[in-house]
């Protein structure tokens, strides 16, 4: 009897969350202008080349649970991890900059792992699977490209989404990104990591009911 009794509550468990997994995607796909955030390790390739492949793996899974975390105390969703990469969805453009600017200055600067380059913009996309599809995707993704290391590139869309945030961003300028018809103004981000470590996300509903940003992250 205990056994049913345990196996059931699994059952029941997994279903609750499947549910609750359900609703979110379902939230998600309707919000009309997320920000997405491209982060990247810089020399991942020279790494696992002088150091060997499980130093790599180490460093790779030691940035998704970094950048997970990041991504949970931002109100923002992990979409998926491309081992020295990650892609993040973010509901506020304000918090996707937050994150952006404690990447660059709390996790490109750790000794155990390496530099980072991030991108974010700002806009519609579509939803397919769990991924994420369209312009503003790939607009932030040709960012992290163009980053230096340790650098964030914001676009203007973004920065207007976020609102008053000059003090934090310099150096407005123009960038023409590979496959993208018009070129995109960006600014290039620099912040206080401390200034930023308080910025957490919105609180959110979570699978037991409750309000809070903790269980925000990729399944």
């Amino acid at each position: 009897m205990t056994a049913a009794l345990i196996g059931f509550a699994a059952v029941a468990a997994v279903v609750l969350h499947r549910l609750w997994l359900a609703q979110r995607l379902l939230w998600m796909a309707r919000h009309p202008a997320p920000t997405f955030v491209f982060a990247d390790l810089v020399g991942y390739t020279a790494l696992t080349a002088r150091r060997g492949d499980e130093a790599a793996a180490r460093v790779a899974r030691e940035f998704r649970r970094t950048m997970t975390a990041l991504s949970r105390e931002h109100g923002a969703w992990q979409v998926k991890s491309m081992g020295d990469g990650a892609m993040i969805w973010a509901p506020d453009a304000a918090q996707a900059v937050a994150l952006a600017a404690r990447a660059v200055r709390e996790v490109g600067t750790r000794a155990d792992l390496l530099p980072v380059r991030v991108g974010a913009h700002t806009g519609p996309a579509v939803m397919r699977g769990g991924d994420w599809y369209g312009n503003a995707v790939n607009v932030a993704a040709r960012l992290a490209d163009e980053a230096h290391p340790n650098e964030a590139l914001i676009s203007v869309t973004t920065r207007s989404a976020a609102g008053e945030l000059e003090w934090a961003l310099r150096k407005r300028f123009e960038l023409v990104l590979r496959g993208i018809e018009n070129p995109v103004v960006v600014w290039r981000l620099e912040a206080c990591a401390e200034r930023w470590k308080d910025r957490r996300g919105p609180r959110v509903l979570t699978s037991t009911g409750s309000q809070t940003t903790d269980d925000l992250g990729p399944w």
